[in-house]
């Protein structure tokens, strides 16, 4: 990108006579050190700097932030002293830590987590680095075909697994989207194209559908409330995809579920818009969230429902006031635009929840696991009797709830209610739960609990109670798999190999019906996979066509999950 494009979109985003100068200086300073090195991708860091900038600049980012993406990496090559003589303490001091989070090449598990500590530890100082790095990110991800695949996947999954969600965390949906776009085309490119395809196809049945429901709502609302405007919700390549996975969507059935986002004046209005639909609508069970009353941990606000359309359509509603649309558009990378707010402050009160996760033991391993449980897992919301929102990780305890109250209130727990319902400790929470926890004075943490508890708090205030009361090392617990000593069967067969054992890989375990590839491996053996795991989608030049079979006369191996309910 040249950085006449960019300095022109600045000044139609409306960024102030200050603003651009500073640009137009950060350009310069940038251009003299930064245009003879090139990437590996051919093109010079100058250039991968203006786009990471116009990038933070659709993302509404304040100047100092757009400042900093111009000039990172530029230290290098100079001195920091003459970055704070040309563009002031503030920003320098952001280019500088810049360089405490580069990119370190993860060869095991010790560096992973200790690239993850920097990354958290350098957030705790300003949050405006991070943002800086995620964009960054995402401009690597556009050239990364240069890199080896092995290296490709590497990346895209780490993606995944830390950058997607530490953006959203951080409310910066813009770059979130792009950035698991991108991992998501790279892991998985076949179901990326089909996606495509089928959305290059749709569009015009898809646009003529959000017109319809946009007309038809605007009728609904039309001289009872003052809407400032409605649109359409875009989604993006890898949120339908978890759609067609996580939900049992098929792609073609995709046309039926519609986004629509109802902006209106004040909060009042929301929920008057709310009730309009519901009298109007059939809603959908389940589908009603009220993230005005209880904000999501990223601060992002807004109520969500679904309702059922004429001719069947499902149609997904988010509604909102203007000022929670920027705030759910741009996160807190615009925050420090608006007057009156300290970013210490700001910072402070509504990153809290990053603190926690460095509330861990020194040892790598566990706290690599304990951050992408608490930081990067998905996520449950579970209410006390007083309306107050807790956030567990997926899989949580009564107990993994008591130690969020209070840790205190965990030490001595001893069960709970939920949803009025007497249940043990080990009772795993379901979303929207209330949950009320039973105490006793005589109870104390024991080494078991360690062994049931999901949270990265709950194991570290067990295991800290331990070391203080009992002066033993607490208890490592690890799932031990029993070996399987007797021969089995398996459904599968490859008739390019008929004479090939097939044997079912135990990283995904596939289920029949599910979409599966072969990988051959030493010995006339073919391990069968899911068509989308990860440990397939590294070896794809080795896939093999295989296929579940019609029939068999064998004893085999199967796995039953079952769900406790009442009846």
């Amino acid at each position: 990108m040249h950085e006449t494009e960019f300095l022109e979109f600045c000044t139609k985003s409306r960024y102030d006579v200050s603003a651009l100068s500073l640009f137009e200086r950060g350009v310069t300073f940038a251009k003299r050190y930064l245009s003879g090195k090139k990437r590996l991708a051919g093109d010079s860091y100058f250039d991968h700097n203006v786009r990471v900038a116009k990038l933070l600049a659709e993302s509404r980012a304040s100047p100092e932030i757009i400042a900093a993406g111009l000039l990172h990496g530029v230290l290098k090559e100079c001195l920091s002293s003459e970055v704070e003589r040309e563009f002031g303490k503030e920003i320098a001091q952001l280019v500088l830590e810049q360089n405490n989070v580069q990119e370190l090449k993860f060869k095991n598990k010790e560096l992973e987590a200790e690239a993850l500590r920097k990354l958290i530890l350098t957030t705790l100082r300003d949050v405006r680095v991070v943002i800086v790095k995620l964009a960054n990110k995402v401009d690597n991800l556009r050239t990364i075909e240069v890199l080896p695949s092995e290296e490709q996947q590497r990346i895209a999954h780490e993606t995944l697994e830390i950058y997607a969600p530490l953006a959203y965390r951080l409310g910066v949906e813009n770059i979130k989207s792009q950035l698991e776009d991108l991992a998501f085309k790279i892991i998985n490119p076949r179901k990326y194209q089909e996606i495509m395809n089928y959305i290059e196809e749709s569009r015009e049945e898809r646009e003529k559908d959000i017109d319809t429901v946009i007309t038809e709502i605007t009728s609904v609302l039309q001289g009872k409330i003052d809407v400032v405007k409605i649109k359409g919700r875009p989604k993006t390549m890898y949120s339908i995809y978890r759609k067609i996975t996580e939900r049992g969507f098929k792609l073609d059935e995709m046309h039926d579920l519609l986004g629509i986002r109802v902006i209106v004046p004040e909060v009042k209005d929301c929920y008057i818009v709310l009730g309009l639909l519901h009298e109007t609508y059939e809603p959908l069970e389940g589908k009603l969230k009220d993230y005005i009353a209880y904000p999501k941990p990223n601060f992002y606000r807004s109520l969500h429902t679904a309702v059922h359309m004429k001719k069947g359509k499902i149609v997904e509603v988010q509604i909102r006031t203007p000022e929670m649309d920027e705030f759910a558009e741009e996160g807190i990378a615009a925050h420090w635009r608006y007057k009156g707010l300290k970013s210490d402050d700001f910072f402070e009160k509504k990153i809290a929840w990053l603190r926690n996760v460095l509330d861990l033991q020194k040892d790598s391993n566990e706290f690599l696991e304990s951050a992408k449980i608490d930081v990067f897992g998905d996520k449950i919301y579970c209410y006390t009797p007083k309306g107050e929102m807790k956030e567990l990780p997926l899989g949580a305890t009564i107990l993994d709830f008591a130690y969020v109250v209070h840790e205190e209130i965990g030490n001595t727990a001893v069960g709970g209610r939920v949803n009025g319902k007497f249940v043990p400790l080990k009772h795993e929470l379901q979303k929207g739960d209330v949950v009320e926890i039973v105490t006793n004075k005589s109870q104390q943490p024991r080494r078991n609990w360690i062994k049931f508890v999901k949270s990265a708090r709950a194991r570290q205030k067990i295991r800290k109670y331990l070391k203080e009361h009992e002066k033993l090392a607490p208890l490592y617990f690890r799932v031990i798999k029993p070996n399987v000593v007797e021969d089995v069967g398996v459904l599968v067969e490859s008739v390019s190999f008929p004479r090939a054992v097939c044997a079912l890989a135990q990283c995904c375990q596939a289920l029949p019906g599910e979409k599966i590839v072969g990988l051959v491996t030493k010995r006339r053996v073919i391990s069968v996979h899911k068509e989308d795991c990860r440990a397939a989608q590294k070896e794809m030049e080795r896939w093999v066509s295989v296929q579940w079979k019609d029939s068999f006369g064998q004893k085999i191996q199967f796995y039953v999950e079952g769900q406790e309910r009442s009846g």
